[in-house]
């Protein structure tokens, strides 16, 4: 008679540590042994690289905190407005809710016309998401606006089909103008869906305004002006 007394406790706790391992492997929040881990979430394209990633090293001398910095945005740039000053430092940040690169042309053509717009800005360019039919040649014109001396940054958009031609667009200037380089947002934030809303779009999480802001900062310190 002593021996179910003895099987009962060990059967019962053989039983218990199965279901809590079964617990742990199923659990969404369990990353388990030998996935590989995710690269990293910034991706830069180097002018000319052709759309390769090279990180933020430029070996060019070409130091953009001596320059000044104009970022025109829409929604996302205004709600990451404090990251990205907190990245960039002094720099002009103005995003605006459901601005497209219709009004962002405008803008940079008012700010140019009024003499705001120095020989060497760094203009970085934030409006990929609201798209109309005239995204891409806006996007073109304004491409056309930068003066030697002075360098583009343009940012590709997510969360939206109709996205897909601006951002090929975007992707493309710098194998056709050097000094233009791309902050790919879709193919970053493609790696951390969950700092987004349910809308697929718009950032929910201060981790998504932080990721938002050091792409810029990277793509930054890997621009290079017009000659």
């Amino acid at each position: 008679m002593k021996k179910p007394i003895i099987l009962i406790p060990v059967i019962f706790v053989a039983a218990l540590v199965i279901s809590i391992g079964l617990q742990v492997v199923l659990s969404p929040d369990f990353h388990g042994f030998g996935k590989e881990p995710l690269s990293d979430p910034v991706v830069n394209f180097l002018p000319g690289s052709g759309g390769e990633n090279q990180g933020s090293a430029n070996s060019s001398g070409y130091n953009w905190k001596n320059h000044p910095v104009f970022i025109v945005g829409d929604s996302l740039t205004q709600g990451a407005k404090k990251e990205i000053e907190n990245a960039v430092g002094d720099a002009m940040v103005d995003g605006k809710v459901n601005r497209n690169m219709s009004e962002g042309l405008k803008m940079l053509r008012d700010w140019d016309n009024s003499g705001i717009l120095p020989d060497d800005a760094i203009i970085v360019i934030c409006l990929a998401h609201n798209i109309t039919d005239s995204t891409v040649k806006d996007a073109q014109q304004i491409v056309d606006m930068i003066r030697p001396g002075q360098s583009l940054i343009m940012m590709t958009g997510h969360g939206s089909g109709n996205m897909a031609e601006a951002n090929k667009f975007i992707r493309n200037l710098p194998n056709v103008y050097p000094f233009v380089t791309v902050a790919d947002w879709d193919l970053t934030i493609a790696q951390s869906p969950a700092l987004l809303g349910s809308d697929g779009i718009h950032i929910s999480k201060n981790q998504g305004n932080v990721l938002y802001a050091d792409l810029i900062l990277r793509s930054l310190e890997v621009t290079q002006p017009r000659p």
